[in-house]
């Protein structure tokens, strides 16, 4: 092999594997994000002593998670602003038991956005929010009115929530008794050989 065969190969085989590391590199912050989700970038500010307050009295509420203002497309913002999101411990990871407290009208704190989540009900919250979004003072603000909203009307929105979950559990199990009796009764109707 001359010299310049010898060149072309060894600049090819730089290029491949430099093609190789950009694409891993690519990998790893593609997983990293998929793996962070939105919350990359949030501070947990639960344990800060000017939430104190605040995170006595979520202590008594009935969930492991709640959000505010979290809504992930545009056409859903306003919904997200007048409905705290909470989901029951036994729910976490499901759609289903996730309950809304609707908002007083007075509600002037639209600037307040927080995801709070615990791992059970004797844990404390881990409060996150994205501090150059939400400043300070309107986290504080907002957080302790909501605290005795949420403290009031949870335990109804969830109750709510699993009733209404429960109805709907019934209602397939029984479409699907039908269809299995449909079933049933379609291969009754054939004549035995």
């Amino acid at each position: 092999m001359n010299a310049t065969a010898a060149s072309k190969s060894g600049g090819s085989r730089v290029l491949f594997m430099l093609g190789v590391t950009v694409v891993a590199m690519g990998g790893g912050i593609f997983a990293a994000v998929k793996l962070l989700g939105r919350d990359a970038g949030k501070t947990d500010v639960g344990d800060l002593e000017a939430l104190a307050s605040v995170q006595a009295q979520l202590r008594t509420v009935n969930a492991c998670r709640i959000e505010y203002n979290q809504w992930s497309r545009s056409s859903q913002r306003e919904a997200y602003r007048r409905n705290v999101f909470i989901t029951h411990c036994d729910a976490v990871g499901r759609t289903s038991w996730n309950a809304k407290v609707v908002l007083p009208e007075e509600w002037s704190h639209d600037a307040l956005a927080f995801k709070a989540e615990r791992s059970s009900l004797k844990d404390d919250w881990s409060i996150l929010v994205h501090p150059e979004a939400v400043p300070f003072p309107v986290l504080v603000a907002g957080l302790k009115e909501l605290a005795p909203i949420l403290v009031r009307d949870a335990p109804a929105a969830l109750a709510k929530s699993q009733a209404e979950d429960a109805a709907a559990a019934a209602r397939y199990e029984e479409r699907q008794r039908q269809q299995e009796e449909q079933r049933r009764q379609n291969q009754e109707g054939y004549p035995s050989r």
